[in-house]
């Protein structure tokens, strides 16, 4: 499996700022969990992958998530996927999608709004994000399940949209992170939690790439 750049797409498990750009609830960067199954993709393949963290001088969406504006491979998409999915644009994460990457890590789900969730119109906006990934690089996909508690709802629709292109999108199930003994503040898990995070993530991306 080709390693030589990586894009994460998450929510505040993924980065939060300022001050602090990395997952929130691990102590430092070097311990979210981006970073860390960043570092064992570089230990495995010998390569040299790298996490350009947000800049606080590119513009914002709503609630202070990076806007269209930076081109980091780290973004937050709480705003501009979870809680807007229903108006899900290619043009949010245009600067993303120029980088082509090989590896994309799209975790998320916590965040969207279930009081008002409109399966059918999530299920194709989440496609729609899909094939825009699959026209930029055809890079090899991994969608963690819900991380924080469970949404069998979500999950579903994750599972589903894996198995249409299985060759290169991957469901990676998350449930062993629910422990409290893997929470931090605000029930994000803490260093313990991003290190399975990150295992769990890398060993579905060492089967991935073994030849079946």
């Amino acid at each position: 499996m080709k390693a030589d750049s990586i894009l994460f797409l998450g929510n505040s498990m993924t980065v939060v700022g300022p001050p602090n750009y990395w997952g929130a609830s691990a102590s430092t960067a070097a311990k979210d969990y981006a970073h860390l199954l960043t570092q064992r993709i570089n230990d495995a393949a010998k390569g040299a992958l790298t996490i350009t963290p947000p800049n606080p001088a590119f513009g914002r969406w709503y609630h202070g998530n990076p806007g269209p504006d930076w081109n980091g491979n780290l973004l937050n998409i709480a705003d501009i996927f979870e809680r807007n999915y229903d108006t899900w644009d290619r043009a949010r994460i245009q600067k993303q999608l120029a980088l082509k990457p090989d590896i994309v890590v799209l975790q998320f789900g916590e965040n969207i709004p279930m009081e008002s969730f409109d399966a059918a119109k999530f299920k194709t906006a989440l496609r729609t994000l899909l094939t825009d990934l699959k026209k930029s690089s055809e890079p090899e996909i991994f969608m963690p399940s819900f991380i924080l508690g469970s949404n069998a709802a979500v999950d579903t629709i994750k599972r589903e949209l894996c198995a249409e292109d299985p060759t290169h999108r991957v469901f990676v199930d998350m449930s062993k992170v629910g422990p409290d003994a893997t929470r931090g503040a605000h029930a994000h898990p803490n260093d313990e939690g991003m290190a399975i995070i990150a295992d769990t993530l890398f060993k579905a991306m060492m089967a991935h790439a073994v030849p079946k």
